[in-house]
Parts: structure tokens; C-alpha cells; sequence
């Protein structure tokens, strides 16, 4: 088999698990390679592509919220969504390749940017209450428009920051991708969540919410709406979830008012992380149902936030049980202090 140019799926033979080979991401700009904890890349200030006036570095807009009466493209914007110049698949038709055990996939799909901010803002807390609540809602349209694609059956929506936790560009900006399948780890939580409504009647995520708010000692922050809770079973030191207290399991239906809620408790929590950890790399992504579901009685939609303070190593990755050294209870009374 050749090697590929194009993205292309690749299935493992003998788990069965799905991983994209994209040799253009390797080209890709790298202005944080070597930070460490997390460079604040003010000495790429002048080239940035993400800043307003250098709409012309990047691919034209698919979404933006910018002022009434200025074209697309143009400065005056207050968020853009644009297709990453480097993508990990592309719009195209899937093609089938590989013989016998090796069997691959063109990876057709749609790869976007959502720059969060016309100015050069590098740290996520210091973009002011509307610019954090305009993330969420161009997360809900972007999902909205690419579930008007029938070949398309999920999104992956996540952030990076800090080159720890795989951002090439300090500018703040979080990425989707559009896929034609769902991804195993959201493909877990779907077959976990239905067998515990087959075996209870109730949603998963219903029941942990609740539990864990009437037992308070992992509950992080709160709003009327939401909680933050440091995972149970994180995987890394202060783990943390993020889940509407009302049943929801597709993003799409979030409110503009929802999101400000969504956006000033986050704002909270990344504080937090910063005073705690000593701004630290983190990653955080959206979980949610599948693009064109009905509302599901056994999932929940839910943030996870990762930040990158150890490696996972040799039996982690070998085994696949990840070691933490803090326990959830304890992370989450070392936030709390700060939220």
C-alpha cells in the first residue's frame, strides 16, 4: 500500500479502532513549540494569521459575528469560523481502500477554526463576557450546519491551549471537525449510558449530576443552569466536567442566554486553573449527540477540560488506565477556593 498525500482514515486490524493519517498537518505553523507552561505568544503578535486585518491569511469565512453592514472577510468582526488551511479531512467523496486487514477510508470531513477574538488575546480569561459567550453560540451554529450534511454523523469540537496541550498558534481559537462517524470515545459513552437507562429508567448523567451536587465534595463551581465537577475517574490531575443540570444531549439546543451562563462559569473555572495550577496547557472538548439525533433519554452533552500538568507514559499508554496523583476530591476543594 502507498503511503497516503491525502487525509485518510486507517483502521487498526486487530481492535478495530479508527485513526486519521493527515500528512498536511505537518506542515503547519508552530509559533509555540517549546513553550512551556504555556507561552503567551506575544512575539507572534505581528504575523499572526488570526488577527483582525490579516483576513486574507486565511480561507474565507463559513460563520461569523461581526458588525452590521461589513462584508464578510473584512475587519470589523468579532469571531470568524474559517476552514483550517492545514485539515485533518477534507470535503470530498469517501473512497474505500487497503486489502485483507488493512482496510482505509479517504478522511472526508470538514476541519474549521473558530477564532475567538479580533484583538490578540492569548489567555482565554481575558476575553470579555461576550466574546466567551460568541464561542459557544458558533459552536451550536456550526453544529446546526453541519448536520445539514447527510454524510456527515458527528462533530468533534475541542480547544487547545498551550503547545503541552497541541496548539501551534497562541491567538485563542478552538477547532471542529466535521466527521462521517462517530468517534469511539463518544461511541462508549452512547452504549455505557443506554444500558444504564435499560437497566434503571433513568439518564447516567441525570443521576451523577444529582448525586453529586447533594454530596458537594467534587462539586467545583456552579450556576443555575450548570455544574463543574471534578471527574470521579479523571484521568488526569484535576479533571473536570461541565453539564447543563437539565436533561440535554444535543448542543444545538443551547440559548443565547444558556451560552452567557455557560461562558461566565467557564471563565470561572479557567481562572481557577491558572491560580491553582500555575497556568497550566489544557484541552477541553464537547461531547454531544450525534448530528441529526433526536433528543436521547440516556446521553448528556458535557464539556470535559484536561489541563496538561503530566504525561501520560509507558502504562498508560500500554495498558490504557491512566495514573492520576490527586485525587477528584481534593481538586475539587483546591479550585472551589478560587471559583
Amino acid at each position: 500500500m502507498t503511503q497516503p498525500s491525502a487525509p485518510e482514515f486507517r483502521r487498526d486490524p486487530v481492535s478495530g479502532w479508527w485513526v486519521i493519517v493527515a500528512p498536511e498537518r505537518s506542515l503547519r505553523p508552530l509559533s509555540l513549540e517549546g513553550s512551556s507552561p504555556r507561552h503567551r505568544a506575544e512575539t507572534d503578535r505581528e504575523t499572526c494569521p488570526f488577527c483582525q486585518g490579516r483576513e486574507a491569511s486565511t480561507p474565507g469565512e463559513t460563520f461569523a459575528i461581526r458588525e452590521a453592514g461589513i462584508a464578510p472577510n473584512a475587519p470589523g468582526w468579532q469571531l470568524r469560523v474559517v476552514p483550517n488551511m492545514f485539515p485533518a479531512v477534507r470535503p470530498a467523496a469517501a473512497n474505500a481502500s487497503g486489502e485483507g486487514l488493512f482496510q482505509a477510508l479517504s478522511a472526508t470531513g470538514r476541519h474549521e477554526v473558530v477564532i475567538e477574538a479580533a484583538e490578540h488575546i492569548v489567555n482565554p480569561v481575558l476575553l470579555s463576557d461576550d466574546q466567551f459567550r460568541d464561542i459557544f453560540i458558533a459552536y451550536r451554529e456550526r453544529l446546526l450546519a453541519h448536520a445539514a450534511d447527510p454524510a456527515l454523523q458527528s462533530v468533534s469540537i475541542f480547544k487547545n491551549v498551550g503547545a503541552e496541550a497541541g496548539a501551534s498558534l497562541g491567538h485563542c481559537h478552538s477547532q471542529i471537525i466535521a466527521l462521517p462517524l462517530v468517534p469511539e470515545q463518544i461511541g462508549r459513552e452512547l452504549r455505557g449510558s443506554s444500558n444504564y437507562l435499560h437497566g434503571t429508567g433513568r439518564c447516567v448523567f441525570c443521576d451523577l449530576v444529582k448525586a453529586e451536587l447533594a454530596a458537594g465534595v467534587r462539586v467545583v463551581a456552579e450556576t443555575p443552569g450548570f455544574a463543574a465537577i471534578a471527574a470521579y475517574a479523571g484521568r488526569f490531575n484535576h479533571e473536570t466536567w461541565v453539564l447543563p443540570k437539565q436533561h440535554a444531549s444535543r448542543f444545538e439546543t443551547l440559548s443565547d442566554s444558556q451560552a452567557a451562563e455557560l461562558a461566565e462559569l467557564m471563565k470561572r473555572l479557567l481562572r481557577a486553573f491558572d491560580r491553582v495550577l500555575g497556568e497550566p496547557a489544557y484541552n477541553w472538548y464537547l461531547h454531544a449527540a450525534p448530528l441529526r439525533s433526536a433528543e436521547m433519554p440516556h446521553y448528556h452533552w458535557h464539556l470535559e477540560l484536561i489541563p496538561r500538568t503530566a504525561r501520560p507514559a509507558g502504562f498508560e499508554w500500554g495498558s490504557g488506565c491512566f495514573l492520576t496523583s490527586v485525587s477528584a476530591e481534593t481538586a475539587a476543594a483546591q479550585l472551589s477556593a478560587h471559583c
